[in-house]
């Protein structure tokens, strides 16, 4: 080479291939607006908003691709509002779609507040961790 620095952008292991097309910081309104284009393809209802403590996702319970969910969750971890990782992000969603699906307070279960921190509630931790660590999507 002539000299010339080359910096790699490393990607954490185990990651899907395709999340290396995402840039590496993302602020909430470009992180917004690329969720929300996923989350259109399942309804007008189901969308996202950045709150100070949380990223709450509306009717998130119809989103049934892991992919998305994969993708979604991705792009929160990148806008440096949280330092959980996506599939730890992505375990609470898919315990709140769990407990949609078996009519467990289906309330609160229709939208999931993905917390930057972890979750206050002790049951969804545990619940988060089992499903993470049993891969269950």
């Amino acid at each position: 080479m002539d000299g010339a620095c080359v910096v790699k952008r490393r990607e954490k292991k185990n990651r899907p291939a395709f999340f290396r097309f995402l840039p590496l910081r993302l602020s909430t309104e470009e992180a917004k607006r690329q969720i929300d284009d996923i989350l259109q393809r399942y309804g007008a209802g189901c969308t996202i908003e950045f709150r100070d403590t949380d990223a709450e996702i509306k009717d998130s319970y119809l989103v049934d691709s892991k992919l998305d969910r994969h993708l979604i969750c991705e792009i929160i971890s990148r806008t440096g509002l949280t330092r959980r990782s996506y599939e730890d992000l992505s375990a609470e969603w898919e315990f709140h779609n769990a407990a949609y699906s078996a009519n467990i307070e289906r309330g609160s279960a229709r939208d999931v507040s993905l917390d930057y921190g972890k979750d206050p509630r002790r049951i969804v931790r545990w619940a988060t961790k089992i499903f993470d660590f049993l891969n269950i999507e």
